[in-house]
């Protein structure tokens, strides 16, 4: 991933965050996955 889709991703996350609600509660699960995916497969334990 570059650096400016990095910033992109990390922008839009910030906005997410100012979000309430399931759907966006939903949303923030699915990209926390979709990055834990990507690094290894490995989750922290929650």
């Amino acid at each position: 991933m570059t650096v400016e889709k990095q910033r992109e991703v990390i922008r839009l996350w910030n906005q997410l965050r100012k979000v309430e609600g399931p759907a966006a509660e939903e949303l923030r699960i699915q990209i926390l996955e979709c990055f834990s995916e990507k690094s290894g497969g490995k989750r922290a334990a929650a």
